[in-house]
């Protein structure tokens, strides 16, 4: 066997081994939605959640070198129909922030959802909780659903890769699609 095909050889078997594993153990990160929570005022359809496992210490190296990092939160309502596909009813993306200024010696968290701009922390925990929670993101008005309708939502969150034009640093992340159903 000449070296070329053994280069082949070695090539196939990298190739057939990476794609044998699930990609959840290549790009691991222990990411997850917690505290998903729907609630109404009366007028409009909200959602509160926590995302937890995303920042790690090499996160937070990166952070202090001025790299910014953002989260992408993806929220779709669909109404569920038994015998039919599912209707998509309304979907919206938010994005969180976050970037450490040297010289001030504070981070800069801006989350899209709110109106506020962004918000000034010192402390890196501060600005950890700021980044890792939703309190109120406006879904849909109440009067664009039916009552006594079977309802889903699906909400996932994802590292915003515009941030990083090339993949594979250690804290990549993407939480698994998280359903809640309800009739409203």
């Amino acid at each position: 066997m000449n070296s070329i095909d053994r280069i082949s050889l070695r090539l196939f078997c990298l190739s057939f081994l990476l794609l044998s594993l699930p990609a959840s153990k290549i790009f691991a990160s222990g990411a997850e939605l917690t505290n998903i929570v729907v609630k109404n005022d009366g007028q409009d359809l909200f959602i509160d959640l926590t995302i937890q496992g995303v920042f790690t210490n090499e996160m937070e190296k990166a952070l202090l070198s001025g790299i910014p990092v953002s989260f992408t939160f993806i929220v779709i309502l669909y109404k569920v129909n038994d015998f039919w596909f599912d209707k998509k009813v309304a979907s919206t993306t938010t994005s969180h922030k976050i970037q450490y200024d040297a010289l001030k010696k504070d981070y800069r968290v801006t989350r899209s959802w709110e109106k506020t701009g962004p918000l000034m922390v010192k402390n890196f925990n501060k600005a950890g909780l700021l980044m890792s929670q939703i309190a109120g993101l406006k879904i849909i008005p109440l009067n664009k659903l039916n009552k006594g309708d079977h309802y889903q939502l699906r909400v996932k969150s994802e590292l915003n890769e515009t941030e990083f034009p090339f993949a594979g640093f250690p804290w990549e992340f993407e939480t698994d699609w998280y359903t809640i159903n309800f009739i409203y």
